[in-house]
């Protein structure tokens, strides 16, 4: 279980995240619902413990963030967590393929079946100069599932993508949840929550 009490979060004059409570639990995705700039990155970047609270408390699994040492933290994200970035960050200079094994550490038998059930079949030996934002954002979607973390967190995932492949990408994600992982993703649009069971909405400040 994820649980956020309290929490606080600026960057210089400007707060981003103000007195935030969620739960996250096992099997129950929640979706961060918000127009862009409304901070839903920011919030994800905290849950994922790529970033840190200035006020509240998180707690994973019953462990509290906030008492962990950097070492700590890194252990915990790297142990727990995947996360796919809005903005995919991919190796440049290696092939769609490569991004994943390298990354995963899972086979290219097994790295290309993933990436063909997202479309990316014909695109396997391409670099990301090559790639549209969609493409790469499937990648990175990859990437996130064959890692096969107990807390999947995914920054709209279903940017820049079509109905059919949004589809396939929602259920790779949902299939995590159904087996028990914690699965909390953002969306600009109502439609891409619907699947949740969980929504929290975000305003911009």
């Amino acid at each position: 279980m994820i649980k956020l009490e309290g929490a606080w979060k600026s960057y210089g004059s400007v707060s981003i995240v103000e007195g935030m409570e969620l739960t996250v639990e096992e099997g129950k995705p929640l979706c961060i619902l918000g127009r862009s700039g409304c901070g839903k990155s920011t919030l994800l970047k905290l849950l994922a413990l790529m970033d840190r609270l200035d006020r509240g408390t998180l707690s994973i699994d019953g462990s509290d963030v906030s008492k962990m040492n950097d070492a700590e933290v890194d252990k915990l994200r790297r142990d727990k967590i995947a996360y796919t970035f809005q903005e995919p960050l991919l190796i440049p200079y290696v092939t769609a393929l490569e991004n994943v094994t390298m990354v995963t550490g899972v086979s290219g038998e097994k790295a290309a079946e993933v990436l063909g059930k997202l479309g990316l079949a014909d695109r396997l030996n391409y670099r990301p100069q090559k790639l549209s934002g969609g493409e790469r954002k499937r990648v990175d979607v990859a990437r996130a599932v064959l890692r096969a973390k107990p807390i999947m967190v995914a920054d709209e995932p279903l940017s820049n993508l079509d109905p059919k492949t949004s589809s396939i990408v929602m259920g790779m994600l949902n299939s995590h949840a159904e087996r028990g992982g914690m699965l909390v993703y953002s969306a600009v649009e109502p439609a891409e929550a619907e699947s949740a069971a969980q929504v929290v909405k975000m305003e911009r400040k």
